[in-house]
């Protein structure tokens, strides 16, 4: 014989609201335990020469692209606004395998369904050299 018990609206919200206060309290546990990361902190690091004039140097491990044109070098993300996903270069544009997002090589939004930018990365030019910092810039 089974006996089949009865769970009460009350009880449904106890354990419900419990549930999502130990929830909470958990995430904001692991947030504030984890170190934090520092903007000034190296992403990578290239030579300029390494870097092809119109094209790009993809660091994939990293998320991330330097693009060099005549005039200017950008270091900029290559995960995808929308969810997270990498985007890959191709046709003088960013794309997004998984939801068909499309951005421009300076990182703007082409086509949805991502509504903001690629991030773009602070870095500093010397000696031949480039150094990317984890630090964004507008």
């Amino acid at each position: 014989m089974q006996i089949i018990k009865k769970f009460s609206r009350r009880s449904f919200l106890k354990t419900t609201g419990a549930f999502l206060v130990g929830l909470t309290g958990i995430t904001l546990l692991c947030k504030y335990m984890s170190p934090p990361i520092e903007e000034n902190s190296i992403l990578a690091e290239a030579n300029i020469s390494d870097i092809p004039e119109g094209g790009a140097l993809i660091f994939q491990d990293k998320q991330l692209a330097l693009l060099r044109t005549k005039e200017t070098i950008t270091a900029i993300s290559l995960s995808c606004t929308h969810l997270g996903c990498t985007v890959s270069l191709s046709d003088d544009k960013f794309a997004c395998p998984c939801h068909g997002s499309i951005f421009s090589l300076t990182g703007e939004v082409l086509k949805g369904p991502a509504q903001k930018r690629l991030k773009k990365f602070a870095f500093s030019q010397e000696n031949g050299k480039i150094t990317v910092y984890r630090r964004e810039t507008a």
